[in-house]
This record gives structure tokens, C-alpha cells and sequence, in this order.
């Protein structure tokens, strides 16, 4: 019997499988550090969880609207203008069970075999798999060789176009490096882009986490791009809602009615008690978080004050998200170890030092290893000592 070529060809995410493996080990009574996981260590904000609650008492737990309740759209059409100046139309807004749901979508609305989509590395895991699942081709724009230059210019795109490029891929703050393009780096983009014919799909989740420097959407610097303009966001690690799987799209009508049509046949609808609790975070707006996001800031301090006692271990310094994409090319090296060859240590560090992060293999940069922050300072101590303790191992 044969399966379907494209889903076989799939590999499952591999941020998914090394926080499941993290659980295991955790299960069998071992202490587990776990830096491998993209969501905030903090829970829901009990006036979110109050509204839900709320909602289910008054028995919201019907279907919804599929792509989203009027009132829900109407929330994400404010937040917009309130935080991004940009203007939509409830109608041009679809709702969806996270935005990684709306990503996958979104592809499966707008690829054909053939379609090429740029992908500038360091990737989110899960862009080039949505992309090959939709039957495209996914292009990685290589990250540069000395990560302290890295960034995105029209230069370093323009070698991997074709006549086949349906779409680029943007994220800023950037999972998994914590990188912010800034609003000088965005608008030369921009220009770039307006001169080409191709789909902006602008990843926009860590918004609420752009740390230095405030957060700016391509299409806020330039307006012409609208007609081809996807932009995908969610309340997932704004409002530390990861769990209740709430995302939305902001697109051109054309592409909202075809993903639309595909929630009908998928997922349908969120949970109204959902919807409603989503409504009251949006229009509270990033101040609901404000003291959350000042610990994110102390915890970065602290792990990369101590990931700079490390002999071998580089880093550029994060200015959003809550990543720092560990260059661990020098001490794999010093120990004779392939410099590119972070996956083998990846498990060293999880199997015998009980410390999870992500190898850079999984974000198309071989030689890196992911950290997340959003842990306790306790937990940042004792497992970035580990990982000193095991760069010095496989040295001696």
C-alpha cells in the first residue's frame, strides 16, 4: 500500500521530538533542564483564564464561526492599528488553531508543484516542511558564515531567486536566533520586495518580545506591498497562551477565502470560551505582559553572562524572542569533533548531562545549539554549568 510521497518524505519537527524525549527522561525521575521548548515558563494571566471560565459558565461551548468569531476578527482589526498602524477589514482576518495552523494554510493556499519559497537560515523548523508538504520547493538562503554579520539584505537574497521564487519567508524577532531586523535593515527589504512579484509571508509571533529596539512590520514601511502581503501572528508567547492554540492571519480577500475553505474542511473553528478569552487579551493589548517581559530581559542577562564563562562558545547577542543560538563551532573543533556536527552533541548533552536544546542541524545551521531563556534563573545556572561541564568533556 502506498502513502502519500510528500507527507512520507516528512520528518517530524524536531524542537516537537526533543522536548517529548526531555519528558521522557523527566518521567523516569531524572531532572531534566530543558531549553529545547518555545514557549514561556509563565502561566496564562489569570484574567484571561477568568473570562474562559466565565464563557463556559454561561455555556459558550458550541461550534463558532469557522476563520474566526465576528468579535474575535474585530479585536485583531484593532490590535492592528492600535500596534502596527496598519488598517484591514475584519473580513480580510482569519482565526485559527494557532498561527502555525494558518502558516501551514496559508502554503497549501498558495503553493503549486514547481513554486520555489526563500527561506533565510535560521529557520523556524516547521517552514520548510509546511512548504515541501504543500508540494513546493523550499530554497535556503544560507546563514553568513561569521554569525556576527548576520542579517537580511537584497544581496544575499538576490543569488537564490529563479523564475520559479513564489515567496519569501520573513520572521523578526527571529526564532531561533533571537535576531530583530531593524527598521533601517526592514526598509531596504521593503523596497527590494515592492520591485518583485512574489507573496511576503512575515512571521510576526515575537512581536511582543522585541526586547531593544521597537517592533516594525514590513508593511508598515511599505504600503505598496499589501496585495501580496501575508502576516501571521498569534497570542501563543505575547500572553503565554501557547496551550490555547490561537493564532490569526491578516491577507489579501483572495487568499482568505481559500484558507478559509480549507478550515472548513480541517479544524473549523476555535472554542467560543477560547475566542471570547482571546478577545479580552488582544484589546488589553502588550501592557498585560509588561513585568513578564522584564524578567525575559533579566533572564537573558543572566544566561548570556553565563554562557560568556564558556571557553569556545560564541553568541550574537539576542534582541528579541527569548533564544540565544549558541555558536559551539570553535569548542566542537578544539575537541576534535566535526565543527558542523552540533546534532551528535545535541544528544550527549541530553542523554548523559540531562540538558535539552535544539542542534542548529534543525534551523538549517549545522554547529549551533539552541537555548530558550524562559526558564527559572535556577534552572539557566545549573544547566548552562552542564553544558560547560560537557564542552569540557568530550575536550579532555
Amino acid at each position: 500500500m502506498e502513502f502519500s510521497r510528500r507527507i512520507a518524505a516528512l520528518k517530524p519537527s524536531p524542537t516537537v521530538a526533543l522536548n517529548n524525549k526531555a519528558k521522557e527522561i523527566a518521567a523516569q525521575g531524572k531532572k531534566v533542564y530543558n531549553f529545547a521548548v518555545g514557549e514561556p515558563d509563565f502561566s496564562t494571566p489569570e484574567s484571561i483564564c477568568n473570562v474562559a471560565i466565565e464563557s463556559l459558565k454561561k455555556g459558550r461551548t458550541k461550534y463558532s464561526a469557522s476563520g474566526g468569531s465576528p468579535a474575535l476578527r474585530q479585536a485583531v482589526v484593532d490590535k492592528l492599528k492600535r500596534d502596527n498602524q496598519l488598517s484591514y477589514e475584519p473580513n480580510e482576518i482569519v482565526m485559527g488553531i494557532g498561527a502555525k495552523e494558518l502558516l501551514f494554510h496559508a502554503m497549501l493556499a498558495l503553493l503549486n508543484e514547481g513554486d520555489e519559497v526563500l527561506v533565510p537560515a535560521p529557520y523556524w523548523v516547521s517552514y520548510t516542511a509546511q512548504v515541501e508538504a504543500a508540494g513546493a520547493t523550499p530554497v535556503i538562503i544560507p546563514m553568513p558564515e561569521n554569525h556576527e554579520d548576520a542579517r537580511l539584505s537584497p544581496s544575499m537574497i538576490e543569488p537564490y531567486v529563479t523564475e520559479r521564487t513564489k515567496a519569501i519567508v520573513i520572521t523578526s524577532p527571529n526564532n531561533p536566533a533571537g535576531y530583530v531586523l531593524s527598521k533601517a535593515e526592514l526598509s531596504e527589504l521593503a523596497a527590494y520586495f515592492k520591485d518583485k512579484p512574489w507573496w511576503v509571508i512575515s512571521d510576526e509571533i515575537y512581536e511582543y518580545m522585541s526586547f531593544d529596539e521597537p517592533h516594525y512590520s514590513l508593511l508598515q514601511l511599505e504600503p505598496a506591498l499589501r496585495d501580496r502581503f501575508i502576516l501571521i501572528n498569534g497570542l501563543s508567547k505575547g500572553f503565554a497562551m501557547t496551550g490555547w492554540r490561537v493564532g490569526f492571519l491578516a491577507a489579501p480577500m483572495p487568499l482568505v477565502k481559500l484558507v478559509k475553505t480549507l478550515q472548513t474542511q480541517s479544524s473549523t473553528c476555535l472554542p467560543p470560551f477560547v475566542e471570547d478569552a482571546a478577545v479580552f487579551a488582544l484589546n488589553s493589548g502588550p501592557g498585560m505582559m509588561q513585568e513578564k517581559m522584564a524578567v525575559l530581559k533579566s533572564r537573558r542577562s543572566l544566561a548570556t553572562s553565563l554562557l560568556d564563562e564558556i571557553p569556545g562558545v560564541d553568541y550574537r547577542p539576542p534582541k528579541g524572542a527569548f533564544y540565544i543560538f549558541v555558536d559551539i563551532r570553535a569548542a566542537l573543533e578544539a575537541a576534535g569533533w566535526p565543527a558542523l556536527d552540533s546534532m551528535r552533541f545535541g544528544e550527549t548533552l541530553l542523554n548523559d548531562y540531562q540538558v535539552a536544546m535544539v542542534p542548529g542541524e534543525a534551523f538549517g545551521a549545522p554547529g549551533f545549539l539552541r537555548l530558550s531563556y524562559a526558564t527559572s534563573d535556577a534552572d539557566l545556572k545549573e544547566g548552562i554549568a552542564r553544558l560547560k561541564e560537557a564542552l569540557a568533556a568530550i575536550k579532555n
